[in-house]
Parts: C-alpha cells; structure tokens; sequence
C-alpha cells in the first residue's frame, strides 16, 4: 500500500507524470489493474485522452490499441464496474421524484412529531428542499445518530437551530429506516461501494485520481479505503505545495485542493501507509504566455509582485467587449471559423465557457447554426419544459381549475392528445393545428369557459356580433362552426371520464392507473415515439433521445409513487405537486453527436484540459466572481453552526461550504477556467445584457488587462463602410453576406462608397455558384421603398367590384389612411375578437336601450314630458332587461362573465337612468319630439330609405348606408323641421376642419339623407321643402358634478342638463331656434339644451355652431363631393400610406396595423398627411372657392 501525490499548478501537465507511472506499472507488473479516476463530467474525453497516451507509451508503432488492463472511471461507474452483480446493486433505484415521495410518506405519518415544519409541507418547494437537505446529509456521511450529537452538543440560544435539526431528525430516522434494505439511491452507491472494497483483495489493483479538487465526504471515505487496501494510490492535484502539518487559510488561492491533499495524507498516516516523496509537474501544458498568466494570478492572489522578467507582451492573451451577447456570440463563433480555415484546428480544439449557460441559449444555436459550426452544449436540458411534462401539468390543472380557457388550450397544443378519424387514426397535424386555432379564436371571443361550457349537449354555433352587420350565416361560417365543434366534442369525450376516474381514485396507486392508462389509451406513447422517430429522420439524436426518457422518467415515477404511497389516501394536489417536482429535477442526458465539435460548458464545472483555445464569455463584474444566493433548508449560520458540531464529532462527517466559503473560492475556480486551454485564451463580455444597464468588466480580468496591458477589442456590430479592416465579419458564405448587407445599406445612406475588401468579397459572394443568386436578392433589397403601389384595375375590381357599399364611417377611415382602409376593408384583416366589453360593445348598448325607450313611448302613445319618474325607470329597465337577455343578445353575456363585469353591468344601467331622466328632462324644455328612432338608409331594409348613391365615372358607383339614433321633429310658424340626434358614448362636438379634411362627415351625411327623404320622413304624400334642423351630439353619461359649480344644490336639475347639452350644428332660422328651447320664447339668456347657443337682449342668436342654410347647402355639397373622390380614388387604386397628423394626434396612435405599415416617418418615403388647424370663416371660405374654382371649370382636391 502506498500513497503518492503529484503537485504543480494548473500550467503544468500531472497527466503525463501518472501516464509514466501507469505504464511501468503495466509492464513491470503486466497482470495488475490500473484504475485512472475522474468526475464524471470528463470521463469520456479522459479516457480517449488516456488510452491515446498508452498507446503512444506501450505501442507506438501499431496503428491500434487495446488496453485490458487499464479502466477509466468516474466513482459512480467504478461502483457499477465492481458491483453490478451484487444484491445490494440490485435493490430498486430509487429517483429524485422517488425520494420526494418517500419524504412526503413520512412527513404524513410523523406530522405529530414535528414543529416548525409542520406548517411548511404545502410551501411550494419545501419537499424538493427537504429531500436536497438529507441528500447532502448521506453524502456528507452525516447519520442520525451525528444529528443526535450535534443537537446535544449545541449552545442553549441555538433554539432556531435545535428546532430544525429536531424535525429533520425525525424525518431522517424514518428515512434511514424505509431506506435500509429496500431501495438504494445515488447517495448510497459510494459508502457501498466501500464497504464492498473492504472485503476484496485489491493488492494488485492501482488507482490513479485526476481532476479533483476537493470531495464530499462520501468521496472522502471511498479514496481511504483504496489508500488502505488498494496496491498503490497516486492523486495529481493542482496544488502549489504540500501542506503537511496544517490546512491552508480559506482565502488561499489553492485551499481546496490544499484541503484535500491534507485530508487525504491525514487519513494515510492515520492507516499507516506508506507515503510516497510527492512528485511534481515539471513540463509546461500550456503555452508561455498562459504560463504566464498561471503565475501572475498566483502571485496577485498573495499580494506578491510579479517578476518583471516575467512580464511579457502576450501573443495568446485576447480580450474584446461586444455591444451585446448576440454580438460577442457571433464574434466567436466568427473567430473559430476563421482559425479552422487555417488548417491549424479542429473544431474539438476549443472549449467555449460562461459562468451561467442559460442566458446564451437563446443565441447560441442560430449563430452557430449560420456558421455550420458543429458544438455541443453540455449545460443540463431540464426535462421539465418538455411538452408531456407540460400536458400533465395541464390535464390536472383543468380538472383543479375547471377548464379555464389557458389549461384547455395547453393541453390541446401540447398536439400529444390528437382527436381520430373514422380508422381510429390520429387526424392531420395540419387541420388539427387549424381547428384548434379557430377554436381559440372562438372561445377568446365568446368566453366560453368551463365545465358547463365545454360539455354541454348542444354544438357551439360561430356567430358574428358586429354591430349592424345584416350578413347571413354562410358556408364558411358553417365550417368554421364544424371545426369548432371538432375540438369540443374531443375535450368533452375525452377529459371528463378521466377526471372522474380520478376522482373516484381511493390511493395513490388508483391514480397512477388511471393516468397511465389514459396516456397509453388516448395514443400519447404513440405520438411520442413518432416524434422520436422524425427526431432520428432529421438527424438530431438530442431531439430523438427526448420523448423515451421523459416517458421513462414518468413511469418510474409512477414506480415509485405505488411502491412508496400506493396504499395512502389519494390528493390530487400533492399527487401533481410530486410529479411536477419530479420533473423539474429530472434532466435529459445527453450524447455528442460527432467527435469534432466545438464545446460549450459553464465555468464553474471541471473541465478537461485537452482543448487548444479557451472563449470566456460573460466576463462581467456580475459572474466573475459569481455570488450565488444560497437556496438549502439550512441557513449559512445553521450550517457554520452545526459543522462545528459535527467537526467535534471527529467521523469524518462534513457538509459542503457556506455562501462565505464559496465566494472565496471564486478566485480558483477561475483560475482553472483560465487554463483549460493550452494555447490561447480569449475573454470577452458584453457591454449591454437584456437592456440591463451598462455592464462592467470583470475585476478578475480587469487586473489582467492591466498587468499584461491587452488591448480591449471593440467588436462592431455592424461593419464600417471605409473600414478596411473586414476580418472580423467574414465567416461562412451566409453570414459574411449579412454583414455586406449591412455596409452597403450603410454605404447608401451615408453616400460613401465600399472599401476595396467588401467591393471584393461583393464580387466573391456573387460569382458564387450556391449563393450568387441570394446575394443580388439581399443586395436588392437595399433599394426596397416602404410605400405601396398603386393597385391594379383587376385587383380593384376582385376586392370591391363596381360598386362600393359601404358607411360613411368607413370613408372617414379612408381619409384619415388610405392604406389602413385597404387592410381593413379591402383585405379584411381583422384584430383577434376577444371577450371584453369594448367601446363599441358599451355603445351599442347605449344606443339599442334608448332606441327601445322611445320606441316604448311612442307605441303607448305617450309624450315623454308627461311620464312620471317611476314608470319612466320601469320601462328603462324592461327595455334593458330584454337586451340583457344573452339568448337573444349573446355579445352582452360579458356583462355576466365575472364580478367586475357584474358591477360595471350596474354602472351601465345607472348611466342609462339617468340618461333617460335627462331626456324626460330636455323634454319639458323643448318642442322637438322623437320621431323616429334608428332610422336606415342603405341597409336593404324596406321599411328604410335608399341609400344615397353617386355615380362615378367607368361605370363605378359609392352607394352610402348608415342608420340615424334618433330623427327629431318640431312645428314652427308652419313648417315642420327635422333635426338629427347621433348619440356617442365619449364627448364629441362638431368640428369645421374636421368636416372639411373628410374625418367628420357623418353627420353631414345624415342630414343630406334627411334632406333627400323628408317628404317621406314626415309622412307627406308629395314632396316638400326640406327644412333641416340641423344634427347635435348627445354624450350618454352619468355626469358627476363639483360641489362648488353647482349653483343650486337643492335642485341642480339645472346644472345635469347643462352636464349633458346637445353639441353641434343647428341651423340659423329664428323661427326654428325660438321653439327648441321654452326658454328662447320667454327670453333671452344661455341656453340649458345646446352648447354655446344663447339668444342675446337684441332677440339674435349667437353661436359658433350656428350655419345658414346657404352654407348648411355648402357642407352637403362638400361632403357629396369627399364621398364621390374617396370612391374614385378607391376605385382608381390608391393605397397610400399617408396617415393623418394634426396638433393633437395621429392616425397611427391606436392603430392594429402599425406592424404591418412599419411607416417610419425618418424614411424619406415615408410622410404623414398634416393637417392645419383651420378654423370656420377659413373652412367656409375654401369650400366657397373651390365651388367657384369648379363652376369656372378647374378640377382639384377637395382637401
């Protein structure tokens, strides 16, 4: 027995000096076996790396070697190499998930005995934190009994601690009693394995150990038993000394291996082994300049100058900052490119690292991918985002949460469960996608959610419920309706008799049946193993060795869950909770595809130190050195506490390093890092990360920069046009040809031409023969004009045929856009219907409750005035009580929908008293009455009017529909006046320009459809002379008012009206405005009904509002006219992307179609449509000159 240690830092190759030993063991003692140890995180590499060094030692002349002898081992692996035929290797291995369960058994069955974790069995994560907790105990060799100990030997204001080790001892004896003799887990294999190793001769058996730095304890205790038994043991160690006589300081830059190396000669002197001189590393495996650095980082860590000999400018030291992770990942992989086309490199030569992988992930692939640079991420798949996992997660949660409508459709896009056809065969991924997709869209729009919902007897029907929208139901909507109706009866057929399967499930056991024959009956193992199988298709063992492990995975689980918990009562809640846990601890293993890639790895793990060029990502101040927050049941001053404890203990028993400890071991975690390569390293960090504010370098590499004063290289995102160094943007065909992309749309926009490197590699990328032809398209590109063209006479026509049917509405839209009418109205595209309660929902509402008010009215032959206050709210409240009706009114269910909707339901009906109150109101002040409400034109109604229709030149025509709220009428000096009344539920007033620019022509347009149907709006048998009223705004509200405005508070039925005047245009006719409001016949004054109107002490009428019937006549015409060259310019093909702009706001403000426009207004192309302000005199006046500009025979804009 003998023990041997070889030193030297991490510059130095110990592999040789063990190579050396292993081989004059070999041939001196040709019958022995040599075991070479490692973690298990580099076994494979090492053991490539180890036999290819045999070879070279004891063959070197044969072109093929084979060793017997000689095994390469992690300690798990080398108890499987010595174990596998035992009894004790044969008890069922037992999972995390499994252990979770365990532990969720005896907490169940001890919830007495315990005190402060009674309460925190339901936290989410106690579980899983509690199993890690015992987990570390068994590899900490730390037993009940050490518990039992500790807590005896505690101080007495330990309570808190005391408390816990209490309840974890309770659990951990019932653990260690359900453990023993019937499952064994990871944690055990290594005490059993030396206990095993204790009862074999291994006299001829010689261990080599590599890569360790420090041991659990169980790894501790093994590595004892091979010093005492095994024929010899040598364990290289980067290490600067020995440390014979004490541990090395925690701040020391080798206290790990330091400690190690102590523990380890410790335990073999106590054993009386034979301890061998330690042999150093004496060869260099690095180059000079990170020998270089091996020194520096020494010597800085001890404060101690480094040798100014020992300063070099280094050749092999890099440094670059990039504007973000994309760029600094691009550079990279651009860089190993680069120097794999040298001839020099494989790409097995280079080792990327970071501290964390995970915020790489999302970049990694597409740039590598681009590059055709083969890699491997070795960073831990987390088997729980796999969409299986996602689907268990979602079946229980519909049950738990009643289909609502986001677990429905997580099970259905998890595309695991699949309806079949008439063969019982899933059907077509494609139209499945569709019918989920439509049903989606469905269940956004109606909200239908629930159990109710989805199994209910009757099919579901696809409605539209557009606000006057006289479509019918046509065959598209009859299919959109079947495959709705598809996925509905596949839910209601599918989920419902599993969930009460389960809910009939008495134990843990029941439920695992159920659910395992659910999945295998409703073809899921099917479906994931077809997605194997086109994972194998494509080439991405990765991607295809998925499915079966997360399906292997659930079945030992529910293994486990009827051997643990099968008999215990069945909860839904911790049955899922388990599962879930579970697979968030499970990870997918992964497989190398080819020997030739490029590695990616975290920083923090052990590396094998066989590549050529190290890349240190993410050299931040934030992960260099890297402070994790801890997440153990223990707290740090737990832990402090408790391993003095278990230190007097003096068995070899000790838990992993505190947050402190850890920290202070940053700087040799590093340190490893820096040399795991052996020619070059390359550190690098991003400026900008996530939108996180600056980042800063990290110090570690900072002190580095300036020692070896290294040049910072500023990576670019984009190339410079003159720039004429281009090396670092020519990579593969593909992504050297988007980085000439990019300067020669920077060439155009600043004018300068391309530098002689791009106009050659311009002239490379074109000439060749597979991207040639992409190269001209991309670069073409570059003259690419963000504005439509014209539409062609065919295209018109297929979209609107010859004649435009359409509201005046749609028209303005035009004005305010061209090109979003085109989307809207040519196109139809339309925003996703979504179950809410939008304004024009709260407006038809508005409008469809006052409409069967008055409606009411009249049919009684009453007069609003004379209704009292009580029948007045009751046929409020019938006339509401049937729009509510969601059989009749199914786009009011919202109101219904949830608690606030309820309340906001009630606000609308207040609103809708008091707006009937307001009417009755107005009524006693006025001699205009309704005469009609919803009054059509255009609608194909035949009770309505025609609509107004203008012809057009090539044989086109605008023919203009729209429906007026109310029509009101009043008698005056004998003649009857009509006036219109456009109920809206925000304020609205009459603007001049508005009306002038085509945004605000409704209005105008209702009263010319007055004026053409007066006769027949007033019941006249023969025409007659058209006397407008003119058309007003009424804001539906419930007003609230200021304490301090109203004047008297005792009755401010005043102040109300005044809240809810009329705003808009009347027409200047004293006959007319001397009856709309009693107070004009009594008086003068302001008027309580209209805004802004008042009759002066001179008996005129004063009001901004007020027009002549000349210049009524000359809006009608102007309007006329807008209407006509909307049509013509439609119809003619205009699409302009020309959106408003005036002084308060843009067209493109609440836009859905921003994204598709992408106007931006820095694009010379790209310009908005401005809008002066102008006011009415200015208004008047150009419709005045452009009537006489037509009359003269001119022809221009009416805008």
């Amino acid at each position: 027995m003998s023990l041997q240690f070889i030193l030297g830092s991490a510059g130095y190759d110990h592999r040789t000096p063990m190579i050396q030993a292993m081989t004059e063991t070999l041939r001196d003692q040709p019958h022995d076996q040599c075991y070479y140890l490692v973690p298990n995180h580099i076994k494979f590499e090492t053991e490539v790396g180890v036999l290819d060094a045999l070879h070279q030692q004891l063959a070197p002349d044969q072109p093929l070697f084979a060793q017997t002898h000689v095994q390469v081992f992690s300690f798990t692996r080398l108890a499987w190499f010595f174990m596998k035929n035992e009894p004790v290797y044969q008890l069922p291995r037992i999972s995390t998930a499994g252990l979770n369960m365990l532990i969720y058994q005896i907490i169940q069955a001890h919830a007495d005995e315990l005190t402060i974790f009674r309460g925190e069995v339901t936290r989410p994560g106690f579980i899983s934190q509690l199993t890690a907790q015992l987990a570390e105990f068994r590899v900490g060799q730390v037993t009940a009994a050490d518990l039992t100990a500790a807590i005896d030997r505690l101080a007495p204001g330990s309570a808190d601690l005391q408390a816990k080790l209490h309840d974890l001892l309770v659990i951990y004896n019932a653990f260690e009693t359900q453990m023993t003799g019937k499952y064994v887990a990871n944690t055990d294999l290594l005490n059993q394995l030396a206990d095993y190793l204790t009862q074999l001769d291994l006299s001829h058996a010689h261990f080599y150990l590599e890569g360790f730095s420090q041991m659990s304890a169980q790894e501790s205790h093994l590595v004892t038993v091979l010093i005492q038994r095994a024929a010899s043991v040598t364990v290289a160690l980067n290490l600067d000394k020995a440390y014979t006589q004490d541990l090395p300081t925690v701040t020391d830059l080798f206290f790990q291996s330091g400690k190690l190396y102590y523990q380890l000669l410790s335990s073999a002197r106590a054993n009386h082994v034979h301890v061998l001189v330690d042999d150093h590393a004496k060869e260099p495996r690095v180059s000079a300049d990170l020998l270089a650095l091996d020194k520096y980082w020494q010597n800085s860590q001890v404060g101690r100058p480094t040798p100014p000999e020992a300063k070099t400018v280094p050749t092999k030291l890099h440094l670059f900052s990039a504007p973000s992770r994309y760029s600094e990942v691009a550079h990279v992989a651009n860089k190993i490119h680069q120097l794999v086309a040298t001839g020099k490199y494989r790409y097995r030569d280079f080792l990327i690292m970071t501290r964390h992988l995970d915020a790489y992930q999302t970049v990694i692939d597409p740039i590598f991918s681009a590059e055709n640079i083969p890699y491997f991420d070795d960073a831990d798949v987390q088997m729980a985002d796999h969409p299986f996992v996602e689907l268990i997660n979602a079946l229980f949660d519909v049950q738990r949460r009643n289909y609502r409508y986001s677990d429905i459709f997580r099970v259905l896009k998890s595309e695991l469960l699949l309806p079949t056809d008439d063969h019982d065969e899933p059907i077509d991924v494609a139209a499945y996608r569709q019918a989920v997709a439509l049903t989606e869209n469905f269940v956004l729009k109606t909200g239908f959610e629930g159990q109710k919902r989805w199994t209910q007897a009757d099919d579901w029907q696809y409605t539209r419920f557009t606000l006057g929208n006289d479509e019918v139901v046509t065959s598209k909507d009859q299919e959109i309706t079947r495959q709705i109706n598809v996925i509905r009866h596949f839910v209601q057929q599918t989920l419902p008799p599993l969930f009460q399967h389960l809910q009939h499930a008495k134990t843990y056991t029941d439920a695992a049946t159920v659910l395992y024959q659910f999945l295998v009956n409703h073809g899921v193992v099917k479906r994931l193993m077809a997605w194997r199988d086109q994972a194998i298709a494509a080439q991405d063992l990765t991607l295809a060795g998925q499915p079966e492990q997360t399906w292997s995975t659930f079945c030992q689980m529910l293994d486990e869950c009827h051997t643990i918990l099968g008999d215990l009562p069945y909860s839904q809640t911790d049955f899922q909770a388990l599962l879930q846990t579970g697979f968030s601890g499970a990870k997918f293993s992964q497989i190398p595809s080819t020997l030739d890639q490029v590695m990616f790895s975290e920083s923090g793990i052990v590396q094998a130190n066989n590549r050529k060029v190290t890349f240190l990502m993410g050299a931040t101040a934030t992960t260099m050195p890297d402070n994790q927050v801890p997440t153990t049941l223990l707290a740090d001053s737990d832990r402090q506490d408790l391993s003095a404890q278990l230190q007097a203990g003096d068995d070899g028993a000790y838990l992993r390093d505190d947050a402190a400890t850890q920290l202070a071991g940053e700087p040799y975690l590093n340190y490893l890092g820096f040399l795991s390569g052996c020619d070059q390293l390359v550190f690098s960090y991003p400026i900008t990360s996530d939108g996180e504010a600056n980042q800063e370098i990290s110090p570690y590499v900072a002190r580095i920069r300036d020692h070896f004063k290294l040049p910072v290289t500023q990576v670019s995102t984009t190339p410079a046009v003159d720039g004429h160094d281009v090396q670092q943007f020519v990579g593969t065909r593909r992504t050297t040809l988007r980085h000439l992309v990019q300067v020669s749309h920077a060439g155009q926009l600043t004018g300068q031409p391309l530098a002689p490197a791009w106009l050659y590699l311009l002239q490379v990328l074109k000439n060749d023969e597979q991207y040639g032809a992409l190269t001209t398209k991309l670069l073409g590109s570059l003259k690419y004009r963000n504005e439509p063209h014209k539409l062609l006479p065919d295209i018109v026509t297929q979209l609107y045929g010859t004649t435009i049917n359409t509201s005046i509405s749609k028209l303005e839209e035009y004005y305010d856009n061209p090109y979003a009418y085109f989307l809207k109205y040519g196109l139809k595209l339309q925003e996703r219907d979504v179950f809410e309660l939008s304004p024009a929902s709260t407006g038809e509402f508005f409008h469809a409750t006052l409409d069967a008010l008055v409606k009411m009215i009249h049919d009684q032959d009453l007069d609003l005035a004379s209704v009292d206050d009580q029948q007045l709210k009751e046929m409020t409240d019938e006339a509401m009580a049937k729009l509510l009706d969601t059989t009749e009114n199914p786009q009011f269910a919202v109101l219904e929908s949830s608690s606030r909707m309820d309340y906001i339901r009630h606000q609308l009906m207040k609103t809708m008293h008091r707006m009937a109150w307001t009417l009755k109101q107005q009524s006693t002040r006025t001699k205009m009455r309704p005469k009609e409400t919803e009054v059509q034109f255009g609608m194909g109604d035949q009770h309505g009017w025609a609509p107004l229709t203008f012809a057009l030149p090539h044989q086109h025509q605008v023919s203009v529909r729209g429906r007026i709220d109310r029509l009101d009428m009043v008698q005056a000096n004998g003649k009857t006046y009509l006036g219109i009344v456009d109920y809206k539920s925000s304020a609205r007033t009459f603007k001049f320009d508005e009306a002038y620019y085509g945004q605000a022509m409704q209005m105008l347009t209702y009263l010319d459809a007055v004026k053409r149907n007066f006769a027949a709006a007033i019941g006249a048998s023969e025409p007659t002379p058209a006397n407008l009223a003119g058309a007003v705004y009424l804001h539906v509200q419930d007003p609230i008012l200021k304490a301090e405005t109203v004047k008297d508070p005792a009755n401010p039925v005043i102040d109300l009206l005044k809240a809810e005047q009329y705003q808009g245009l009347l027409l200047e006719d004293e006959d007319l405005l001397e009856n709309i409001e009693s107070l004009f016949a009594k008086g003068t004054g302001k008027s309580v009904l209209f805004s802004g109107l008042r009759k002066n002490g001179d008996g005129n009428f004063k009001s901004r509002l007020l027009v002549t019937p000349t210049e009524l006549d000359e809006l009608l015409a102007h309007t006329e006219r807008l209407i006509k060259q909307a049509a013509e310019q439609i119809f003619a093909g205009h699409v302009d992307l020309a959106p408003f702009r005036n002084s308060d706001t843009t067209a493109l403000k609440y836009s859905p179609y921003k994204s598709i426009m992408q106007f931006d207004p820095l694009l010379p192309e790209n310009n908005y449509h401005d809008l002066a302000p102008l006011s009415r005199a200015k208004v008047m006046k150009l419709i005045a000159d452009k009537m006489a500009n037509r009359q003269a025979g001119g022809v221009q804009d009416e805008r």
